[in-house]
């Protein structure tokens, strides 16, 4: 290092000749330079502001022109927006970042089923440096592109021409890799480059592969994004189970513990603080792929199931009745079908919870089969199940609240009776992967004449395995028809924070 020399060349000429007229010239360079300074500083703020408005104006513009690409396709195509680098470096940057999420924001808002949301990216990105951090370069852009099983592909570069951000967008078709469409936004600050210009058509006939020979060190270092589960990739119905490797999230997942304020949640019930979870399992069936990142706002929940002296406070719900019917007063009720069991929660300014809100609940921030972890001789600590009812003569439901809560504080969401959701029931999640916000699900059902509702949970026995181990997991998904009334299934409330609640006496 030169420290050490130049110290040492100080130390031996400790008497400096320091003349009147040097003093003078280090003034005169301090003062223009701080000069220079202040004047860029006072004159680059408001052309930055300026600046950015119009860019973000003509963002818009080339947002709006590839959504209407997307609209005018013959067969409905997914769009992903990945690595808008540094054109200077050819690597990824905070600005990279920033446009990424600015630009997939706008065309989510246009067409949110048929584009890759942010987030979703990102935890690709996360997953990547988790389960490989020995290797230096992140994954190839096509490669995260094919992970979120995207058909076309926006990428591109960025950097800073005259003072002005300039971005050029380059979209692509994943499967045949054709250049299909590209466009630069920014550029120098003119009336004529008000709106983004496309390149013709005809004149498209690079490949995808072209792309990335031009991303730095990737391509270089000849190293492919290794095999692993991507977040949404959509596997076919007839797919073994089993066949993929689960995969391991970072602890970023786990959201917020649960608050528990007497004084704002209503009796008998908890509030679920709003959070990020992975719904569904790549290692359950066929129906609980793919395991998608969901949000979920803030909602109240029943503590435990609702009971038969809950119930018969509402006067116009109905029940049936039948073989291992509950009679106790603090046994769950069971005979009550979809509608009635969505009366009763309505009669009471409640609702059913949604499917995502049941299983985000049911997981507790756990990332594993159950909410306490993997463990199976510990579920008879939780649940009724076969191996602690049926298999010892102790036939039908158990009162609620009997075993131990989940880590949230909630009771019997493994077994003891399943429960129905608000949700109608598909075979896969297509309907609601691309709506990462509090997704409600399909609005109608597969079959109007057979509407299939969502059950959840498992139970403490019967039919459908439902009293098993594997029947109780957090991500089993059931289905009945609604107008279904078993011994098997009764139901809990839960309530939006916002609303007020409405008690009986």
């Amino acid at each position: 290092m030169f420290q050490p020399e130049n110290q040492k060349y100080v130390m031996n000429n400790e008497h400096v000749n320091v003349t009147p007229s040097s003093i003078i010239a280090l003034i005169f360079l301090s003062l223009i330079s701080l000069f220079l300074f202040c004047g860029e500083v006072l004159f680059a703020a408001p052309f930055s502001s300026e600046s950015e408005s119009m860019f973000a104006s003509k963002l818009e513009i080339a947002a709006e022109n590839i959504s209407t690409r997307l609209l005018e396709n013959e067969a409905e195509v997914v769009i992903a927006v990945v690595d808008l680098v540094n054109y200077d470096t050819q690597e990824r940057d905070a600005r990279a970042d920033a446009l990424e999420e600015q630009l997939t924001d706008l065309l989510f808002e246009k067409l949110p089923n048929q584009v890759v949301p942010y987030f979703e990216i990102v935890y690709l990105r996360l997953e990547w440096k988790s389960r490989f951090p020995d290797i230096l370069h992140d994954p190839l852009t096509e490669d995260i592109a094919k992970l979120t099983d995207a058909d076309w592909l926006l990428t591109g570069t960025h950097e800073t021409i005259g003072g002005l951000l300039s971005v050029s967008l380059n979209l692509y078709d994943l499967k045949s890799g054709d250049l299909l469409w590209q466009t630069v936004v920014g550029g120098e600050r003119t009336d004529e480059n008000e709106e983004a210009e496309s390149v013709p058509e005809e004149m498209l006939t690079q490949k995808v592969e072209q792309k990335s020979s031009e991303l730095s060190f990737q391509q270089t270092a000849q190293v492919h994004a290794p095999n692993f589960t991507p977040v949404s990739q959509y596997r076919s119905m007839e797919q073994e189970v089993g066949a993929e490797s689960k995969v391991e999230f970072p602890a970023v997942l786990i959201p917020p513990p649960v608050e528990e304020n007497v004084a704002k949640t209503p009796q008998a019930m908890l509030k679920i603080s709003a959070g990020e979870f992975l719904m569904g399992s790549d290692l359950g069936d066929e129906d609980e792929l793919p395991d998608h990142l969901v949000f979920i706002q803030s909602f109240y929940l029943d503590q435990h199931e609702v009971t038969n002296e809950e119930y018969s406070k509402c006067l116009t719900c109905e029940r049936g009745h039948g073989g291992f019917d509950t009679t106790d007063p603090q046994q769950p009720v069971v005979y009550v079908d979809w509608k009635n069991a969505a009366a009763f929660c309505k009669a009471q300014n409640k609702r059913l919870p949604t499917e995502a809100e049941w299983e985000y609940a049911a997981r507790a921030g756990s990332e594993t089969e159950y909410s306490f972890g993997e463990d199976i001789s510990l579920l008879e600590n939780y649940a009724w199940l076969e191996t602690n009812t049926v298999d010892l003569g102790l036939w039908g439901a158990k009162n609620v609240s009997m075993k131990q809560a989940n880590q949230w504080g909630v009771f019997d969401l493994h077994g003891n009776v399943m429960e129905w959701v608000q949700n109608y029931y598909t075979q896969d999640y297509f309907s609601s992967v691309r709506q990462p916000n509090n997704p409600k699900g399909p609005i109608a059902p597969l079959d109007e004449k057979y509407p299939l509702r969502v059950v959840r949970g498992g139970a403490w026995g019967g039919r459908y395995a439902a009293g098993t181990p594997a029947g109780l997991r957090s991500a089993k998904r059931y289905a009945f028809v609604e107008w279904t009334r078993s011994f098997q299934i009764g139901f809990r409330c839960a309530k939006d924070v916002h609303t007020k609640i409405v008690t009986y006496e």
